[in-house]
């Protein structure tokens, strides 16, 4: 009897464990296009933050995803 409890106990952690290795994390598609920018040359950069608290981050160390794309004719 005291060995079948160890068992038990190893069994539901497996089946736990692996419950959640199944969940996969939805994701969808996001696309940002900014124009009538200031300048015609440099780079702009992309913030996304995904809690109400990380925002406004002004030294961005908060974000969720950081991007920086090249601006062209004024737009990126």
């Amino acid at each position: 009897m005291i060995k079948t409890i160890p068992i038990i106990q190893v069994f539901v952690l497996l089946v736990l464990f692996s419950s959640f290795q199944n969940q996969e994390e939805k994701t969808y598609p996001l696309t940002v296009k900014v124009r009538d920018l200031r300048n015609s040359k440099g780079v702009v950069q992309f913030a996304l933050y995904n809690t109400e608290d990380s925002f406004p981050d002004e030294h961005y160390k908060k974000y969720y995803r950081k991007l920086t794309a090249k601006i062209a004719n004024g737009a990126s």
